[in-house]
């Protein structure tokens, strides 16, 4: 089908906010001038966004044609300036993570990218050269979900040649970025010099490549329902990792499993290597492990395996105290008492992190015990302990531990933590 407008409007969705990511390349500017063409028959909202990467040399000029490509087609526009900071990977991964962040950003319901089919093929023989395995092979879905938004790439049925006759028809200018010509980088030398070489000696070498693509996205998603049936089941009623139904699986399943289980959470990317030593001593252990990810860490607590993501603890409010009242501060801190008593309006306190000192009072006058210890008895791992959220009173007394108990002077009211409840084994 030729390259139009309504060529691609089964990739948009109706109704949408949908926000172009716009470099200025022929790609980008092409997708700018098909959607601005969509929009008097297709209902959706359009606006674009350029990142200021602050590589090149002709960066401020880039930014400047893309807010006028823009303004022409009367479609806001918005520019984000970034700093690339590769810390330990290359500058093009670092530019492309700084891309995504602003993309993510964007106050929209899905992002147009602009990749199309010599992109798809280019990302495939880069999987297979760094060894990937189906889901790298399977390249670029024509949309996918990614952090609450879903991304879109309409141009996936047509070739560099066809969006470059496009644009020349329609006399659309566009920047272009020196960096694509240096031969030092892998995908250039593959867009250069080898897919050239290839499509010579094979003339349907990219259909044929197209074709492989589109079976293995087939069965990548064949394999994301058979990963979902597992997931559910290797998961107790409370949604928590269950060490012993991760047991009852085949060994490839049980990889799987764990793949899945640090991408859920935020964790990284594991290596095949980190992936199977893990598998293995998860399985063989015999009370507790630990397995170190990009982003966090695994802990095998009482047979449930817990996510701990590296921000876990920037992230609890209560890591530095609040004091107010106890209806205030649980409100603040995304936190809920249940119920919501009187105790609870007028009393004041202060919202910490528990210490080995606390102590709670016991119900019926039965003394006290220890809250690190009152944790430990209620399956909370013991790199969480110091984390959990506690009320004291004016004199630093302990007389409530989230989720777990609290002293008579709260009338029955408990503190609730959605965030620490998947914390406790069950």
């Amino acid at each position: 089908m030729p390259l139009t407008p309504q060529a691609i409007a089964p990739h948009i969705p109706a109704h949408q906010r949908i926000c172009l990511a716009l470099s200025g390349g022929v790609d980008s500017i092409v997708l700018l001038h098909l959607l601005a063409g969509l929009r008097a028959s297709h209902p959706f909202t359009l606006s674009a966004v350029h990142v200021h990467h602050g590589l090149n040399p002709d960066a401020d000029q880039w930014l400047d044609f893309c807010r006028e490509a823009c303004a022409r087609l009367s479609v806001p526009f918005a520019a984000e300036r970034v700093r690339v900071r590769p810390k330990g990977q290359g500058i093009e991964a670092a530019a492309r993570a700084a891309r995504y962040a602003v993309f993510a950003a964007q106050p929209c319901d899905a992002v147009a990218l602009a990749h199309h089919q010599d992109d798809q093929i280019e990302t495939f023989f880069l999987a297979a050269l760094r060894g990937g395995g189906i889901r790298a092979l399977a390249a670029m879905p024509p949309s996918r979900e990614w952090q609450g938004k879903t991304l879109l790439r309409p141009l996936l049925a047509y070739s560099r040649a066809e969006i470059e006759a496009y644009a020349t028809a329609h006399n659309l200018a566009h920047v272009n970025d020196s960096s694509n010509q240096d031969p030092s980088l892998l995908r250039n030398w593959l867009r250069h010099q080898m897919l050239p070489q290839l499509v010579f000696r094979l003339p349907h070498a990219a259909a044929h490549i197209q074709s492989t693509i589109t079976t293995l996205q087939d069965e990548h998603a064949l394999l994301n329902e058979i990963i979902a049936e597992d997931w559910q089941r290797i998961h107790t009623p409370a949604r928590q990792f269950s060490r012993p139904a991760w047991q009852q699986l085949s060994p490839l399943r049980r990889r799987q499993m764990l793949h899945r289980f640090a991408h859920v959470h935020n964790l990284g990317t594991p290596g095949k290597r980190s992936l199977a030593d893990f598998a293995r001593v998860l399985d063989q252990a015999a009370h507790s492990a630990t397995w170190q990810l990009p982003h966090g860490k695994a802990l095998l607590h009482r047979q449930i395996l817990f996510p701990l993501p590296n921000r876990l603890f920037n992230s609890l409010a209560w890591q530095q105290p609040q004091i107010g009242s106890l209806k205030t501060i649980a409100a603040q801190a995304g936190l809920t008492w249940q119920p919501e008593n009187d105790a609870v309006r007028t009393l004041s306190g202060c919202l910490r992190c528990a210490s080995k000192h606390d102590s709670i009072a016991l119900p019926h006058g039965r003394g006290h015990k220890n809250v690190f210890q009152l944790l430990q008895e209620h399956g909370v791992p013991p790199a969480l302990r110091p984390a959990w959220a506690v009320i004291a009173d004016s004199q630093n007394r302990c007389i409530a531990v989230a989720n777990i108990r609290s002293d008579a002077c709260l009338q029955g009211a408990m503190l609730h933590s959605e965030a620490l409840a998947r914390f406790q084994a069950a």
